[in-house]
């Protein structure tokens, strides 16, 4: 078995625990923010919807904003350390939910459990490239990222489910949740991200520019339509939500089954083809959509959107893993995630504005000439420069 996984067998065992415990808090996030707050902050705390809803936002800038910082302490305090103060901060906040009768309370809080997951993925994805099987660094970022995710949607509609009919309950389970969470953590706190100690030229920091582009466009782009995709869904494609999460299901099912495919080709044969081919064939799927309504087009259009999306996620990744920076690899790899959850805070209110100006469609033109831009810029410069 051990021959087809892209990390090293050596420390194995403790990557996938920090996998479990970054999923399990992703998961317990998902879960109190969007599954508990909006059934137990109005009957419970007496928080109006813009009040807890800003709690949210409150919380991601806090992430956001400091994951530079966020990666560095996870590299040189102690990724097992973050990991457990994170956990720990999550299930302080969940204990104290049901005294934040006040707005400012709830969204300290948020403030306060944001900065400590800030460690989180920069960390994680540092620890997945140190530990990658030389020439398997792009699959080994990519399927970190799948084993995690997952569990944001579990947190979402497993909580959700329980707090629309009883929102106490559904608290307690968060609060097992992370509690156990915590445990595992604990489990972890010696535990440090290994350093090479080769000595490497110095790197040249002007590169680090030229990967900001993509980390802001990659997440500006679906941003843009990420509020209203229910919307135009209803009155411009004529589908239900259950239909529009059929095509989501197919296009995100595909993408995650072609990943072994695409990750050895990135691999093997370089990051420069996946990347800018997954960034072309996502703007074309997104100028389709706004213009398309045949049912069976839409499937295609979905599938080639997990297309694009397995090409360009382990091309990004890959991109990442043979150009970062060895120093302070976490740090920069915080500060390239904070670049990406700028393109998710600013998308929707651009695609807000576009929407209310030129018309629905705009939006997703507008991310499709992002995407696009994105293509014909990396593919003039893996054209013009060499990557060492």
């Amino acid at each position: 078995m051990f021959r087809y996984l892209p990390w090293a067998r050596e420390g194995l065992f403790v990557f996938l625990r920090l996998v479990l415990a970054v999923g399990l808090m992703e998961g317990v996030r998902s879960g109190f923010f969007a599954g508990l707050l909006p059934f137990y902050a109005p009957e419970h705390l007496g928080l109006s919807p813009a009040t807890f809803t800003l709690a949210f936002t409150f919380h991601q800038l806090s992430e956001n904003l400091s994951k530079t910082f966020g990666g560095l302490l996870a590299e040189r305090v102690g990724f097992g350390r973050t990991v457990t103060l994170a956990a720990f901060t999550g299930l302080l906040v969940l204990l104290l939910t049901s005294k934040a009768h006040a707005g400012w309370l709830l969204w300290g809080l948020a403030i306060l459990w944001g900065l400590t997951m800030s460690t989180l993925y920069p960390g994680l994805m540092t620890l997945a490239s140190r530990i990658a099987v030389p020439g398997r660094e792009a699959r080994a970022l990519s399927f970190t990222l799948t084993l995690v995710m997952p569990w944001v949607g579990i947190g979402l509609v497993g909580v959700g489910q329980v707090a629309q009919k009883e929102p106490e309950a559904a608290l307690t389970l968060l609060l097992a949740a992370q509690g156990m969470t915590l445990l595992l953590a604990l489990s972890l706190f010696p535990f440090r991200i290994p350093i090479p100690q080769k000595a490497r030229e110095p790197y040249p920091l002007k590169r680090l520019l030229l990967f900001l582009p993509a980390a802001f466009g990659q997440t500006f782009a679906p941003a843009l339509v990420s509020l209203f995709i229910l919307r135009f869904a209803k009155e411009e494609l004529a589908l239900e939500p259950i239909a529009l999460g059929g095509l989501l299901l197919l296009g995100g099912g595909l993408a995650l089954g072609l990943l072994p495919f695409t990750g050895r080709q990135v691999d093997r044969r370089g990051y420069r083809f996946a990347l800018v081919s997954g960034l072309l064939l996502l703007a074309l799927v997104m100028a389709r959509l706004a213009f398309t309504r045949s049912p069976g087009e839409l499937a295609l259009l979905a599938a080639l959107g997990g297309l694009g999306f397995s090409l360009f996620l382990p091309g990004w990744n890959g991109f990442l893993a043979r150009n970062l920076p060895q120093e302070n690899r976490a740090a920069v790899w915080g500060g390239l995630m904070t670049v990406e959850g700028l393109g998710v805070a600013l998308g929707p209110a651009v695609g807000g504005l576009l929407w209310e100006t030129l018309g629905i469609k705009a939006p997703f033109l507008a991310g499709s000439a992002t995407f696009l831009l994105l293509s014909v810029f990396y593919a003039v410069l893996f054209w013009r420069m060499r990557w060492n």
